[in-house]
């Protein structure tokens, strides 16, 4: 499916760019590689996904593993209003609309990833 072929592009983009990813299908199989696996510094997720949204996916890891940086992206207008939904009840998420261009994607990934060092060294 073109989902699929999203997550795989965006993959070998962040691979090529030198960091180790994993791809997951569902939120299930998300939360699976989580509990199984190392914490990652950071999980992409689709908003809009069968089952479990990328939005409840979010809540539940920041829950869990709060270190965990978490970035939303959505091609559909109706995500951002889940997402500032989110937000009032005090979940804040970085959104990127899709097609998420790879530049975009690996800037926004940088931020994302050296914020969190940023924070580690300041304490």
């Amino acid at each position: 499916s073109d989902e699929r072929s999203i997550a795989v592009s965006m993959a070998a983009i962040l691979q090529a760019a030198g960091w180790r990813s994993r791809i997951a299908y569902s939120a299930e199989e998300a939360l699976g590689i989580l509990h199984t696996e190392a914490e990652p510094s950071l999980m992409i997720s689709d908003v809009l996904m069968p089952g479990t949204n990328g939005l409840e996916l979010a809540v539940q890891v920041r829950r869990l593993w709060p270190k965990v940086r978490i970035l939303l992206i959505s091609g559909n207008t109706a995500a951002e209003d889940i997402v500032s939904t989110a937000r009032s009840h005090g979940y804040a998420f970085d959104l990127l609309a899709k097609p998420v261009p790879p530049r975009q994607l690996l800037l926004k990934v940088g931020s994302l990833l050296n914020s969190e060092n940023m924070k580690s060294d300041q304490s």
